[in-house]
């Protein structure tokens, strides 16, 4: 005897479903109390190819009194997107920035119908045997460090202001402090700068930071001697604990009671000395060059930052997916459907 779906309701039960289907009620549709809709289970598999077919089995089975009419595969699309790029003008430096999005971009829609004739009674349900394409429109994509940077590509997959928050992030890390002062040297060293940006910027701040055009002169003139005490600072802090070095000629301009430690000969915008923080040396930018550097790098293109100059290639890696959750439904011959219930889902490529 045929199993039957069969929901039947007391007068108090009837009131709460009439009240949630006023909300949200799955069976609002296609269901009222007391009816019989078809009992549906399906299989197929959770991968498939944008543009090709998936096959599925599905079986399904009403009661004596019913005529089942046809058969729906329904489907919701949701993509996933993730935008990334790497710095690679930064040895010490690693810093990646990644952009992640999931979001339905079709609503359930029909795919395919199947006319009840095409199924088969194996003596206790309908088996039907066939398939449905998947749209060719949601083949994934993929770009992953390419030898040429594609500016329009770059925009349609990218957030808009996904470069300048890149930049925007690598500078500030250079320039906040002195962790990563080889970073910042190796840029003035390797860079290639041009005159007009360091005659702007020594104007600018009365500076007259050096420029040459080959990369041995320039790591010349970033320089430290540690072999030469150049003069000396000695430290205070006031009443809120805020350090300030003081630098002098002598040890012997420093107050009583103060350490005196070296500072070494170096380059006028490198501040290279001894530290009992440390017990060895420290070599920062001064702080009144800094402004100098922050604004030089920031005119940096964004990719130059991620090119990648042993692999030739830029550092970029895009990704969009498709993940397609179809659903089986039944329809008798009066319009009610039944359907399957377990969540299934098609990773699409």
């Amino acid at each position: 005897m045929m199993k039957i779906f069969n929901i039947l309701g007391s007068l108090a039960l009837l009131v709460t479903l009439t009240t949630a289907c006023a909300v949200n009620d799955p069976f609002a549709d296609n269901m009222e109390i007391g009816q019989v809709v078809p009992t549906v289970s399906w299989e197929l598999s959770d991968v498939a190819k944008a543009g090709g077919y998936v096959n599925f089995k599905a079986k399904y089975y009403t009661s004596s009194d019913h005529n089942i009419d046809h058969c729906e595969v329904w489907g919701l699309v949701t993509r996933t997107t993730s935008a990334a790029a790497t710095c690679r003008l930064t040895t010490s430096l690693s810093y990646t920035k990644t952009v992640n999005s999931t979001d339905t971009v079709r609503n359930s829609v029909l795919l395919a119908t199947f006319d009840h004739s095409k199924a088969e009674w194996d003596g206790h349900e309908y088996v039907l045997v066939d398939s449905f394409q998947v749209s060719s429109t949601l083949a994934p994509v993929s770009w992953v460090d390419p030898e040429a940077f594609d500016e329009d590509r770059f925009n349609m997959y990218y957030p808009e202001t996904f470069q300048q928050e890149f930049v925007d992030h690598v500078v500030e890390y250079l320039t906040r402090d002195s962790v990563y002062y080889n970073d910042l040297r190796n840029i003035y060293i390797n860079y290639d700068f041009t005159a007009e940006q360091f005659e702007a910027l020594n104007a600018k701040y009365g500076f007259s930071v050096p420029f040459d055009t080959e990369s041995s002169e320039k790591s010349k003139f970033w320089y430290v001697n540690t072999d030469v005490v150049d003069h000396y600072y000695y430290i205070t802090v006031d009443d809120a604990g805020v350090k300030t070095e003081h630098e002098i000629a002598t040890p012997e301009q420093a107050p009583a009671g103060v350490t005196v430690y070296d500072v070494y000969e170096s380059s006028p915008w490198v501040f290279c000395r001894y530290s009992d923080d440390t017990g060895g040396r420290i070599t920062s930018v001064r702080k009144q060059y800094m402004p100098f550097w922050k604004e030089l790098i920031n005119e940096i293109p964004f990719k130059d930052w991620i090119y990648n100059s042993s692999d030739k290639n830029y550092s970029v890696n895009f990704t969009r997916n498709y993940i397609l959750y179809p659903t089986f439904r039944v329809f008798d011959e009066t319009g009610k459907m039944g359907k399957d219930t377990e969540i299934k889902q098609i990773s699409l490529n």
